[in-house]
């Protein structure tokens, strides 16, 4: 096979990929087994997760959603109004709530065919505009870092975000600039960048947990979005990087998975892990 051949069947994968989750939202296991009934070769979480980055890098926002990924705009899509966003969203849940099935099958194929993607949280309906933006300062304000907000306008101003709230129907971000609490209207925004310090501090405390997962539990486990598989061993044990979630949390989910996970680094992480289980234990002596 020659290299101009590899180039163009990596580059149908990778269309393949973005057609699929085009049509659907699909877990990585529904994507991989899509994906894997053309024949055009062997896909696994690994290599899928690398089309979908590529994906990304050519500006296809794709986003993980309740455990599926999403295809949530692209640079040649249609956008949506927060107010348009959400009467279709009033629309599908009134569909679902229909006793009549066909009144539920059309609203669902609209939806599909405009490729909204939406879900109501506690902040309210999140549009297809400005989704990524509002996860990335959820994600930031779990984090505590300070980030810059890049207007629409070009102006670009440093804050640290503290907690999204909802007025008159508005998303609007909490945010402490220059020592003052301050709102800002995401849709007035068109990026969210880590400030210098934030990186900084990141790179210095680690700001990743490896860990594998063995078993049974290697075969069904579901990555979340701040996750990704970058080693796959030859007994069916899993090893994964996690980026940036909170140590507490992370560890009461990692405590539930018993002797089928082990944390590898960094080493203070597993000290402090290692010394949980034994307090846990001791309290069963």
């Amino acid at each position: 096979m020659t290299k101009s051949h590899k180039i163009n069947i990596a580059s149908y994968r990778v269309l393949k990929t973005f057609s699929l989750l085009f049509e659907n939202n699909l877990t990585m296991n529904e994507l991989i087994f899509a994906l894997n009934t053309d024949n055009s070769g062997s896909y696994n979480n690994f290599v899928v997760s690398k089309y979908i980055n590529t994906c990304k890098s050519c500006g296809i926002d794709i986003q993980k959603i309740n455990g599926k990924y999403s295809l949530i705009n692209t640079p040649f899509g249609a956008k949506f109004l927060p107010e348009e966003t959400e009467l279709l969203f009033d629309m599908e849940t009134a569909a679902k709530k229909s006793k009549t099935a066909n009144a539920e099958n059309i609203i669902t194929n609209l939806i599909q065919k405009l490729h909204l993607n939406n879900y109501k949280s506690s902040y309210g309906i999140k549009s297809s505009e400005n989704y990524r933006l509002i996860k990335y300062f959820e994600k930031a304000c779990v984090a505590e870092s300070e980030v810059y907000l890049i207007y629409k306008t070009g102006e670009r101003i440093q804050c640290l975000p503290k907690e999204i709230t909802t007025e008159n129907k508005k998303m609007i971000f909490k945010c402490v600039v220059n020592s003052k609490m301050e709102d800002i209207n995401p849709d007035d925004l068109a990026d969210i960048k880590l400030s210098n310090d934030a990186v900084r501090k990141t790179k210095l405390n680690g700001g990743e947990v490896i860990y594998e997962l063995s078993g049974k539990l290697a075969k069904r486990y579901q990555l979340r979005e701040n996750e990704q598989v970058i080693r796959y061993k030859a007994n069916g044990t899993i090893v994964i990087s996690n980026k940036y979630e909170k140590k507490e949390q992370l560890f009461r989910r990692l405590m539930r998975y018993d002797s089928l996970c082990k944390i590898i680094k960094p080493q203070e992480y597993v000290n402090e892990f290692k010394k949980i289980l034994d307090d846990t234990l001791n309290n069963y002596k």
